[in-house]
């Protein structure tokens, strides 16, 4: 399992943190993929158990919070679940309001945890080969995941998601991406407010960091 466990200087930054019981919400089978190879590893030990849904997805950031809601309104389910920290994943191409679902899923009584990805989940994908400080086309991030994967870029490939796991470098990405965070934070935008203009953006590594220290222990 190459390169799926956090540096010592990282573990120390982040030794608090635990993964536990948690569900996600993804809007596609790349991100579902993306999160099962983690949840695979993380629930061999029964103090863990991450899972993973996205069948239910409805294939855009809305599709996601309202199958996430009605998944939760089942009374078993509901039952279940209440204990789990709940997560959304999901991009920001759709639909063209996005900033009201991040508002309405932050504001929504199951206290959902969000993991954005603007404008592509596959924008957290790049960030394990190589820096992104600027907003790129579709096709040029796909484009750039083929050169560094040396095969073709599909979505919903469980055999990308593993070469770009066992391949790239996570903690690379998680760098990358907190840097951008801080500095939309130093210039006062948020997720809950700007994420229009917050291109490129993604924040899975949030969670990510966290199924990495569970993996580590």
């Amino acid at each position: 399992m190459p390169r799926t466990k956090l540096s010592r200087e990282r573990l120390v930054y982040v030794r608090e943190t635990y993964v536990g019981r948690i569900i996600i919400f993804c809007e596609g089978q790349t991100e579902q993929y993306y999160f099962d190879y983690f949840a695979d590893i993380l629930n061999k030990d029964k103090y863990n158990d991450v899972e993973v849904k996205t069948e239910l997805g409805g294939g855009n950031a809305q599709g996601v919070l309202n199958a996430a809601n009605k998944f939760l309104k089942d009374e078993h389910n509901n039952r279940k679940f209440d204990k789990y920290k709940k997560y959304l994943a999901f991009d920001c191409d759709a639909p063209s309001d996005v900033q009201r679902v991040i508002n309405d899923a932050a504001a929504s009584a199951n206290d959902y945890k969000l993991l954005v990805s603007n404008f592509l989940f596959e924008v957290w994908l790049l960030m394990h080969f190589e820096d992104i400080t600027e907003e790129y086309k579709r096709q040029t991030i796909y484009n750039k995941l083929t050169e560094h994967l040396n095969v073709e870029y599909k979505k919903a490939s469980k055999g990308i998601i593993r070469k770009v796991i066992s391949n790239g470098d996570i903690e690379k990405a998680i760098e990358n991406a907190k840097l951008l965070d801080e500095q939309y934070a130093k210039e006062n935008k948020s997720i809950f407010s700007s994420i229009e203009i917050m291109n490129p953006y993604t924040n899975v590594y949030e969670l990510v960091e966290q199924l990495l220290v569970a993996i580590s222990k």
